[in-house]
């Protein structure tokens, strides 16, 4: 079931990523491009290799044969989906898969142990979010706490941060990252930005895609999570937390902040990786024009450190409203976006976004420094050390687009 949902997932990437390409065929295989205007209906044709892909390609070519007898709107449906899969199944083959593994547990633990780490400016916040006027500041709010209930009570919901983030991290960095390489082996070399990297859209549908399989597998620890902090005696542990509110409310109590959550973190990965990967790529780019060599190895670190703190700060402030909505909500059983959205009021949308802010920067900094690391061990390019490479390349010399 996993590799089925991994297949379709691809294909809808896919299918949305070429949607605006007017290219009659893919390049490096004869395979039609469906939605072109140069392609004539008689192009579309499954190609031989489609076969491979199991139910998907057989679900397709079903809706495919329900239009031969006649109009049948279906029949677009299973032809996107049998050219979907078909290219997908050729560009995952091009892939190099052994980093992949490298690339899952470099995010799984790079996000695991930064969330654990700043798990106490994560109580002051959510505290703030969920008590208005409780603490003045992020200063006031530990110092308070700490007073009260001790460590103990700064480090509230580490468990479910830690189970939860180990995951998230794993599949938004491993995906985002498969993800990306699987269009940019789709993506025809003059739609492609300079240095042949893929256009903003098809970026943002990689990390978004991704953090929605991420989210998927976070939120039920998240909720477990804010509840433990929100209101201590709920329960006792993050097994009995999660049994709780099942119990209570149904898959709704671990999924019903679903909405919010996407509108939180989808928009903020896209601006994580983004800005972070605009800026690297603009330092390198200038280092190179200064005849700076081997600049990864030289400020490797320090270009990661300026570019996390970048993209933390404005991933924090891109995402504020919907992590204060989610907050609200797990406080309030029952609770819905909109009631939230009332209860709050334009100006509460940014309660507590300073506490946030630092919350934020600190751990994406921290996780860019680890995933970049174990990236750099593994012989895997960091993110904008490639543009810096491309200066170092004689005039004349055909460059291949990664």
């Amino acid at each position: 079931m996993a590799a089925g949902m991994l297949r379709l997932t691809l294909c809808v990437l896919f299918i949305a990523s070429v949607a605006t390409l007017d290219v009659p065929f893919f390049p490096g295989a004869a395979i039609p491009n469906p939605f072109s205007r140069q392609a004539s209906p008689a192009d579309i044709q499954l190609p031989s290799r489609a076969g491979s892909g199991g139910l998907l390609a057989e679900f397709s070519q079903r809706i495919s044969q329900k239009g031969v007898n006649g109009p049948n709107p279906l029949e677009k449906v299973g032809r996107q989906l049998t050219v979907a899969n078909a290219a997908l199944t050729q560009a995952v083959k091009s892939l190099d898969l052994d980093k992949y593994p490298k690339l899952f547990f470099a995010g799984g633990f790079c996000a695991a142990i930064t969330h654990v780490v700043t798990v106490p400016i994560d109580v002051v916040k959510t505290k703030m979010q969920v008590n208005p006027g409780e603490f003045k500041n992020l200063n006031d709010g530990i110092s308070k706490i700490y007073n009260a209930e001790g460590p103990r009570g700064l480090m509230q919901g580490m468990a479910p941060t830690f189970c939860g983030f180990i995951l998230q991290g794993a599949l938004k960095y491993g995906f985002y990252e498969f993800f990306k390489d699987t269009l940019a082996s789709l993506t025809p070399p003059e739609q492609r930005r300079e240095g042949g990297k893929l256009p903003v859209p098809q970026m943002m549908l990689a990390a978004s895609a991704a953090e929605i399989l991420g989210t998927t597998a976070l939120l039920p620890f998240e909720s477990a999570r804010i509840r433990m902090v929100a209101d201590p005696t709920f329960a006792k542990g993050m097994f009995a937390t999660l049994g709780k509110l099942v119990q209570e409310q149904g898959l709704k109590g671990i999924y019903g902040g679903l909405i919010p959550i996407w509108c939180k973190q989808v928009p903020f990965t896209i601006t994580q990786f983004l800005v972070f990967e605009f800026a690297a790529s603009t330092i390198y780019r200038e280092l190179a024009k200064r005849n700076v060599d081997d600049a990864s190895a030289k400020f490797g670190t320090a270009i990661t450190l300026g570019c996390g703190l970048i993209s933390g700060v404005t991933a924090s402030l891109v995402s504020q409203p919907g992590d204060t909505v989610l907050s609200v909500m797990n406080k309030a059983p029952g609770l819905g976006v909109v009631g939230a959205l009332k209860q709050l009021g334009p100006g509460g949308l940014y309660l507590g976004a300073g506490a946030r802010a630092v919350h934020v920067t600190s751990y994406i900094v921290a996780q860019f420094l680890i995933y970049d690391s174990i990236k750099r061990l593994c012989g895997i390019p960091v993110a904008g050390e490639q543009a810096g490479k491309k200066k170092a390349i004689p005039e004349g010399r055909v460059i291949k687009a990664t």
